[in-house]
């Protein structure tokens, strides 16, 4: 009697997964779109954009705000080395491209961003129009 093994079958899985995967032949890995991980939240200043692109170089990274859209492009190049055998390509390269629909009460033209450790941060503060207002009182006598 086999002793059944649990992780002995999940390692199976992720093989076939990682085979499935794979750039087909004559299909270049740098070829291939990705949609990075990304973590949005809002507070009173703004909206607030992480997006991970790890090993991506920063000049390679492109944000374009249009028409109440915000849309994250990076390229990470696969670098082929001759006389190189790869046995396991599982980092991500190619192209990662991300849009995000930005409601009219951010102003996407005021957003920041900033590069580190493979992180981009977008920073868009809210619209002035939407920034909440106090209201004085007049006091009639």
């Amino acid at each position: 009697m086999m002793r059944w093994d649990p992780f002995k079958e999940i390692e199976e899985l992720q093989e076939r997964l990682a085979q499935a995967m794979v750039v087909p032949r004559g299909q270049r890995a740098e070829s291939r779109t990705f949609a990075p991980l990304v973590d949005v939240f809002e507070d009173e200043e703004g909206l607030h954009f992480a997006v991970y692109l790890p090993g991506v170089d920063p000049e390679k990274v492109e944000i374009v705000a249009e028409d109440e859209t915000l849309t994250v492009k990076a390229e990470r190049p696969f670098e082929q080395k001759e006389g190189v055998t790869w046995h396991r390509v599982e980092g991500p390269y190619g192209t990662f491209v991300r849009s995000f629909a930005v409601p009219a009460t951010f102003d996407l033209s005021k957003a920041k961003a900033r590069f580190k450790h493979g992180v981009l941060y977008l920073d868009v503060p809210r619209a002035e129009e939407a920034k909440p207002k106090k209201i004085s009182i007049e006091v009639e006598q």
